[in-house]
C-alpha cells in the first residue's frame, strides 16, 4: 500500500472508532474527573534537550483518565490559573493550574467536564458537538468553532460559560462549501474585538485556504497558505499582534509531525495572502501528536508561554499531550525533519 493511501487508511480508523465514542459521551452526565497527568520529556531519546526551533521547552504532561467523555481536545485556552478546553465529543474540559516563579507549569488538579450547551439553553445534540476552536474575547466570552454544521457561538465569560446558552456569531456564507470535517478550527479574537478564522479544508484558486476577519455582521476575506502536506488546526495571537498558526501533518503508518508559524501582524488585513514564518518543527523522537489546540499566556516573569494540546480522537493509539513552551526570540537554525524519507 502506498504512504498516502496508508494515511488514509490511519486516518479513516480514528474518525471511525472516535465516532463511536463520541456516541458514549454524549449519554454521560457532567462530572469531575479524575485525570492522571504523567510528566514526559520533549525528546524521550535525550532527557535534557531543551530547544525546539524558537521554543524553549518548559514542561510536558501525558494526560490518561478512565472517563470515556475525556479526550478529543480540540480547542485550548491558558490563563494564570486555569486551562480551558473543548472537545470532538461536545465537552468544556477545564483544569486548575500551578505555576512556579519561572513561569513552569508544574500542576494540573480539579478537572471539571461539562457538557457544552446549545442556543436552545439544552445540552448540545449529538449532530452539533464537533467543537474544534477556542478562543477568548476582550470581554472574556469564549468563542467556540464547530464543524459538521460549520458555525460560531459565544458564551459568556466563566462561570457562566460552562452552563449558559450560546449566542450564534454570523459567519461568512462561503463557509458552507467547507467540507464537513474541513471547517474552522483556527481561531483568534484581535484585542479590538475582531475575529480572525482559518478554514482546514476550503482551497481556493492559488491552492491557498480560505480565511476571513469576522467584525460583527461584516467579513473581510484573506487567505492562508499552509507548509506543503500541512492543514491549520488553531491560531492565537501573540501581545504584539502577530499570529501563531499550528499546523498539523498525518504521516506514514499513523505517524504525526507538527509546525507553529508566525505571521506578521502588518500582514493581516482584508485581501491579504497570509505565509507565516516557521518557528518550531515538532517530528519523532520528540512528543508528537495530533496537535489541535494552541494558547498563548504572558507570564509577568517568563514572558510568553505557549502550549500545545492533543487531540487523541479517543483512538487508544493516540495520547492527549500537553506541551509548554517559552517563545525565545534568539535566532536559531531549525533541524532538518528527518521522519520523511527523500520519496516523500
Amino acid at each position: 500500500m502506498g504512504a498516502r493511501r496508508q494515511i488514509a487508511a490511519a486516518a479513516a480508523l480514528a474518525l471511525a472508532l472516535a465516532a463511536c465514542a463520541h456516541t458514549r459521551a454524549a449519554s454521560a452526565p457532567a462530572a469531575t474527573v479524575e485525570v492522571q497527568a504523567a510528566a514526559i520529556d520533549l525528546d524521550p531519546n535525550d532527557a535534557a534537550r531543551r530547544r525546539v526551533g524558537k521554543l524553549l521547552f518548559l514542561s510536558g504532561f501525558e494526560l490518561r483518565a478512565s472517563d470515556r467523555r475525556f479526550g478529543g481536545i480540540s480547542g485550548l485556552w491558558v490563563g494564570e490559573r486555569a486551562l480551558v478546553a473543548v472537545s470532538d465529543g461536545g465537552y468544556w474540559i477545564s483544569a486548575a493550574l500551578r505555576h512556579d516563579r519561572d513561569g513552569r507549569l508544574v500542576e494540573l488538579s480539579d478537572w471539571q467536564i461539562e457538557r457544552l450547551v446549545a442556543p436552545s439553553g439544552r445540552p448540545v445534540a449529538r449532530r452539533l458537538q464537533d467543537a474544534e476552536g477556542l478562543a477568548r474575547d476582550v470581554t472574556g466570552s469564549f468563542i467556540v468553532s464547530f464543524e459538521g454544521i460549520h458555525r460560531l457561538w459565544r458564551y459568556p465569560p466563566p462561570p457562566a460559560a460552562f452552563r449558559a446558552a450560546p449566542v450564534e456569531i454570523p459567519s461568512p456564507r462561503e463557509l458552507a462549501r467547507a467540507p464537513a470535517n474541513g471547517g474552522i478550527e483556527s481561531v483568534a479574537a484581535f484585542p479590538d474585538g475582531r475575529l480572525i478564522v482559518i478554514a482546514e479544508n476550503l482551497r481556493q484558486a492559488d491552492g491557498a485556504l480560505a480565511a476571513w476577519i469576522i467584525d460583527g455582521k461584516e467579513f473581510y476575506p484573506l487567505s492562508y497558505l499552509p507548509s506543503a502536506g500541512f492543514t491549520p488546526s488553531d491560531c492565537a495571537f501573540l501581545k504584539n499582534g502577530d499570529l501563531l498558526v499550528l499546523e498539523r501533518e498525518l504521516r506514514l503508518l499513523g505517524s504525526w509531525a507538527t509546525r507553529i508559524k508566525r505571521v506578521p501582524r502588518a500582514s493581516i488585513i482584508p485581501g491579504a495572502r497570509l505565509e507565516g514564518e516557521e518557528i518550531a518543527r515538532l517530528t519523532l523522537p520528540l512528543a508528537v501528536d495530533n496537535f489541535e489546540g494552541l494558547a498563548v499566556y504572558e507570564h509577568p516573569k517568563a514572558g510568553t508561554l505557549v502550549y500545545l494540546v492533543s487531540d487523541d480522537n479517543y483512538f487508544f493509539l493516540q495520547r492527549t499531550l500537553l506541551l509548554q513552551f517559552r517563545l525565545d526570540e534568539e535566532e536559531t537554525s531549525l533541524p532538518r525533519d528527518r521522519s520523511k524519507s527523500p520519496a516523500d
